[in-house]
């Protein structure tokens, strides 16, 4: 369950803060999605439970459904466990056959509420039934825990649709995912179920088909390629992977042949050891270049990305085409990002898991870029932040106002994380630009 709901790293949480109401694409698109339903389980906080549920998976490659549990205490995230994580065979759904999966475990003291959270990753036929929860009582025995229709033998409202779940069931988020559909279906003898269908789901930054590895500058860096044209070097922003540009690498990859990296020490790439640094990166992205035999590219980076991209502009200008950067800072003051943001990295650095604490440090100590080094960038950059970006506006125009030719935009309405918010305006912006060099 981890790997779909939660946090997609340290910078999202770092960000989202302080971030404003944004607007949100009205359809989410992902590799996977889930549904859930909220359980209260009061009286039996540090007593042990057990979930169960019925379920057949038709798929191909590598897709699958799961199962998992989360634990709240007025509202507060305790813990949660899933099939996915438990060390056992049956820890993740692809059997045809209807199959039970269980989940064992005890509710942390305290607990007062549970979500159930069913889940599927990637394309297939996926049905679910028979829902259970029962706590241990004295002599071994157990106890059902009321669920609201976990067989799915409840009427189906009037308004139903092949995006809305039956009565009970909830989605884990307002927006349906793209490619996925629900309904109750029925089996000869009578019995309902929930059968829910992925169809031309793409698990970018996990995509089988056209992920590859190559080591460059020492390190082994994961990589997927998409569509044909000139090449274009697609980079993510800190903590984060190519997943990131879910809503940017299919519109892109119509015009482009897009190279799409996990940087050193993210995603699926290698986990390395000394200090990281946005130069670094930059080296990393040549030697893979070199790898892939592409003399030049377009670059587009977000945030992290946009300063690894600067980089590259500045020490390695034939390797760039064409350059654009989306919420890149030059360096890490409060003259660059709101004072705010700084303090809460830093919080995150003290009491954060020590495995991010290298990547956070990397926001806090760099880049270490001066307006006037800019100059001699030559390659066509566009600067893009958000209206309510975390980079303050005038340190967005002084980048654009320091490279020769440089373009600015401010995308109205929105924040550090434009290209999701609003793909649409966002890709138009970069795909206009890059049209043109």
């Amino acid at each position: 369950m981890k790997p779909l709901f939660l946090l997609s790293g340290l910078l999202a949480l770092v960000f989202a803060a302080s971030a404003q109401p944004i607007k949100q694409p009205p359809v989410r698109v992902a590799d996977g999605t889930m549904f859930r339903q909220k359980v209260a389980v009061a009286p039996y906080g540090g007593q042990r439970y057990r979930l169960t549920m019925r379920a057949q998976a038709d798929t191909a490659g590598g897709s699958w459904a799961s199962l998992g549990i989360v634990y709240y205490k007025g509202g507060r995230y305790l813990a949660d466990a899933d099939l996915y994580n438990q060390k056992k065979p049956l820890n993740r759904v692809r059997s045809p056959r209807w199959t039970t999966y269980t989940i064992a475990g005890t509710l942390p003291v305290g607990t007062d509420t549970v979500h159930l959270n069913p889940n599927v990753h990637g394309n297939g036929r996926f049905a679910f039934d028979d829902f259970r929860l029962e706590v241990a009582q004295p002599g071994d025995t157990w106890v059902s825990v009321p669920l609201t229709n976990g067989d799915f033998e409840a009427p189906a409202p009037a308004d139903s649709s092949a995006t809305r779940l039956p009565p009970g069931w909830q989605p884990y988020e307002p927006r349906p995912v793209a490619g996925y559909t629900y309904r109750v279906a029925r089996e000869s003898a009578g019995n309902h179920y929930l059968l829910l269908r992925g169809t031309g789901i793409v698990s970018y930054g996990d995509n089988r088909a056209v992920g590859r590895y190559q080591m460059a500058n020492g390190v082994r860096l994961y990589y997927e390629t998409y569509g044909q044209g000139p090449p274009l070097l697609l980079l993510h922003g800190n903590s984060y992977s190519i997943g990131g540009f879910n809503y940017q690498i299919a519109d892109l990859a119509r015009h482009y042949r897009v190279i799409a990296v996990d940087t050193r020490d993210q995603g699926k790439s290698a986990i390395t050891k000394g200090v990281l640094t946005y130069d670094l990166f930059a080296e990393d992205m040549v030697a893979l270049l070199d790898a892939l035999h592409v003399p030049a590219a377009h670059v587009v980076g977000w945030s992290d990305g946009g300063n690894t991209g600067l980089s590259m502009a500045l020490h390695h200008p034939a390797r760039v085409r064409s350059l654009v950067t989306m919420g890149a800072n030059l360096y890490a003051d409060t003259t660059a990002v709101e004072a705010g943001i700084l303090d809460e990295i830093r919080e995150n650095l003290r009491r954060g898991p020590a495995r991010y604490r290298r990547i956070t440090t990397l926001l806090l100590d760099y880049p270490r870029m001066k307006p006037a080094e800019l100059a001699a960038i030559k390659a066509p950059v566009l600067v893009l932040a958000g209206e309510k970006d975390v980079i303050k506006e005038a340190h967005t125009r002084l980048i654009a106002a320091s490279i020769p030719g440089a373009q600015v935009t401010i995308l109205p309405g929105l924040s550090h994380f434009a290209p999701q918010e609003d793909p649409a305006v966002f890709n138009a912006a970069v795909l206009d630009f890059l049209a043109k060099h």
